[in-house]
């Protein structure tokens, strides 16, 4: 054997063992990176091998309030104390979105949940139940295509109440709704279809018996007085008709505006007696609102300075105007309640301003005014009236990105007749909120 062919002979014996050990090894299959989607805004990535690009935010958020009313029950079951609550509140905001032949395809979601107490005013039923319960629930979610958008979102009527956290009086709505969106030029056309149970609006009442009206006897055997519990009777109630909302928007250099006008029939007037033989008979009441704002963005004047006014009349609307719902005046609560305030039919009127100044690319101050009045009509409740105001002044600093720290006070006063009872209410509002 010569040494050209022990040579050969042992390239092919490398080979061959290179193959073996080669056949061995487990191939990598192909990995899906995680890829930045730039068609939507900031934020959003492909979720791996598909064309839905998803965005995922969220918040934790600390507080407590110190407060007086001259409203409420707080004050009877704590005397001596006017702090009103530490709470821990959470969001988790989920963004899907992909671009098809119909236009862009949205899905969103904020779930939130909250332990503790609320307070300070300003506080929904909604939160006030879920920190009770400590249950999660939806703030708001919609999927939208294109024009139309459908889902539990903000109601086209509202049009913010200014920059602090607790705004100025007016509409405060987070409704079921089909939404219906247009927009050129600067302009925008929107109608919307909304389910006037999340102003408050009542099912039908037929055949209601309650038994939560006490009275109190004397007994002079004992010489004790003694509860008597009084059953009433009730018939009619909502037609539950959705209402219906129209707006016209316009934004162009500093100006932003919108009008908004709605249809609806909440109230409720009532006759009768409440008694088996004359119940109570409830029957709707349609109504009407309109209301608009203009907001002016003034970094001429000073970088990032704001400036909003605000204003609605309602007829038969009390929700749309401020006198129920959100931070109303029956959440304050100058009225008898909540459900009250939405049903009650009457005229009412409400206006609100507020300026944002930006000391600082970290600090700014915001001071909101509001006031609001209502004359009542019919039978049930028609002798009441109000007219209460709102002043807040708050002070925000972000130390870092994604910390905001906000302290703020305000003061609100009732002047009511009939049912609605007169007071003041102030309170101080300190909380700490991460955001991602």
């Amino acid at each position: 054997m010569n040494f050209r062919t022990m040579l050969l002979g042992s390239a092919a014996a490398m080979i061959v063992a290179g193959g073996a050990q080669a056949a061995d090894l487990t191939v990598a299959e192909p990995v899906d990176y995680v890829k930045v989607c730039d068609a939507f805004g900031a934020g959003f990535y492909y979720s791996p091998g598909t064309d839905t690009c998803i965005k995922v935010g969220g918040y934790v958020k600390v507080g407590t309030s110190v407060g007086d009313t001259d409203f409420g029950d707080y004050n009877s079951t704590y005397p001596n104390s006017q702090w009103s609550n530490f709470y821990t509140e959470v969001s988790i905001q989920l963004t899907a979105s992909s671009v098809t032949e119909f236009g862009n395809l949205t899905g969103f979601i904020d779930m939130r949940a909250q332990t503790g107490n609320t307070g300070g005013f300003n506080t929904s039923l909604t939160q006030a139940v879920n920190s009770t319960t400590k249950s999660a629930y939806i703030d708001s979610a919609y999927l939208q295509l294109g024009p139309i958008k459908a889902g539990y979102f903000t109601s086209l009527f509202d049009f913010g109440r200014g920059y602090n956290d607790t705004g100025f009086f007016g509409s405060d709505t987070t409704a079921d709704q089909v939404q219906l969106n247009y927009q050129v030029n600067g302009f925008g056309l929107a109608i919307s279809v909304e389910d006037q149970r999340d102003r408050g609006a009542s099912g039908n009442l037929g055949g209601l018996t309650s038994s939560t009206d006490v009275s109190y006897a004397y007994d002079s055997s004992t010489g004790q007085y003694y509860p008597v519990l009084s059953t009433t009777y009730a018939n009619g109630g909502s037609d539950n008709i959705p209402t219906v909302v129209g707006a016209v928007s316009y934004a162009s250099g500093i100006i932003s505006a919108k009008i908004a006008a709605a249809y609806t029939d909440i109230a409720l007037d009532r006759t009768g007696t409440g008694t088996a033989a004359n119940p109570f008979d409830y029957t709707s009441q349609t109504g009407w609102a309109v209301g608009g704002n203009v907001e002016f963005a003034l970094d001429s004047f000073s970088a990032g300075d704001k400036f909003v006014i605000a204003g609605a009349y309602g007829d038969n609307a009390n929700t749309f105007t401020g006198i129920a719902g959100g931070t109303s005046v029956a959440g304050l609560s100058g009225y008898a309640s909540q459900s009250v305030a939405a049903l009650s039919a009457g005229t009412s009127w409400s206006v609100g301003a507020s300026y944002k100044h930006v000391w600082t690319p970290s600090i700014w101050t915001a001071a909101s005014g509001g006031y609001a009045s209502y004359e009542g009509d019919g039978t049930w409740h028609g002798a009441d009236s109000l007219t209460a105001w709102r002043a807040v002044l708050g002070t925000g600093w972000t130390p870092v990105k994604g910390l905001d720290v906000l302290l703020e006070g305000s003061y609100n006063k009732v002047d009511g007749e009939g049912t609605i009872s007169d007071g003041d209410a102030w309170a101080g509002v300190l909380w700490l909120k991460r955001s991602w």
